[in-house]
């Protein structure tokens, strides 16, 4: 299994590629799929109520599963979401009796296949879903390491106010001109926009169960350098 501290890090550089022409939400669903040795990926996101938005498909098959869960209203990633917790499915030609008609549908539009669906939770409540299909019946990765890539996946996207930024005033301000300073730095080492500098910061910040403003610290200290494995 790989070492949990490295998780990020590969993340990180893997969603810096293409940063001028794919939207972060592509760098990340592919990053996934590279680390997870997934053959296709997808993420979609829900608000609590039965409609999800698909935020980025890798290929085509990753886009049909979806949309197939989507029109039958039923399948792994549904119960992903709504369970919070991971899901395996091999598709073949035996219905699966938990998802009867998304399972006959998806034989018949994709062949055998794997599905794989991690819930994206980086803070109480489940953001949405990393979904994953390869052919094999494994990925390259544990089930614990995969489900910690996805809610650091899910930390990475969220576009709420950043927390733990200090308490008081002063310290509010200050934490403040760390982050930023930090989130330059990144920019400058792995040629992203300032969005996806601070989604990776943010990130990082969730697999090290500490707060942004201690990854700030650490970056600008340059104890922490996205282009290497510190």
């Amino acid at each position: 299994m790989t070492d949990r501290t490295a998780v990020p890090a590969k993340l990180a550089r893997l969603a810096a590629a293409n940063a001028s022409r794919r939207h972060l939400a592509d760098r990340l669903c592919e990053a996934g799929r590279v680390i997870l040795g997934a053959n296709g990926a997808w993420i979609t996101v829900q608000d609590g109520t039965a409609q999800r938005l698909p935020l980025s498909f890798t290929d085509q098959v990753a886009t049909g599963l979806e949309d197939l869960q989507d029109v039958v209203g039923q399948g792994p990633c549904h119960d992903a979401y709504l369970h919070g917790r991971p899901i395996v499915m091999t598709v073949d030609d035996q219905p699966d009796p938990r998802w009867p008609e998304f399972s006959r549908a998806a034989w018949h539009e994709v062949g055998r296949v794997t599905v794989h669906a991690f819930p994206m939770r980086p803070g109480e409540t489940v953001l949405g879903v990393l979904g994953l299909y390869s052919t094999g019946t494994d990925l390259a990765e544990s089930d614990a390491t995969a489900q910690f890539l996805a809610d650091a996946i899910g930390a990475a996207l969220l576009r709420d106010p950043v927390p733990g930024l200090g308490s008081g005033e002063d310290g509010m301000w200050s934490a403040r001109a760390e982050v930023h300073q930090a989130t330059g730095m990144v920019i400058a080492q792995l040629r992203i926009p300032a969005d996806d500098a601070l989604a990776i910061l943010r990130a990082h910040a969730y697999a090290h169960d500490t707060t942004l403003t201690e990854i700030a610290g650490l970056v600008i200290a340059r104890r922490i350098d996205f282009r290497g494995d510190s």
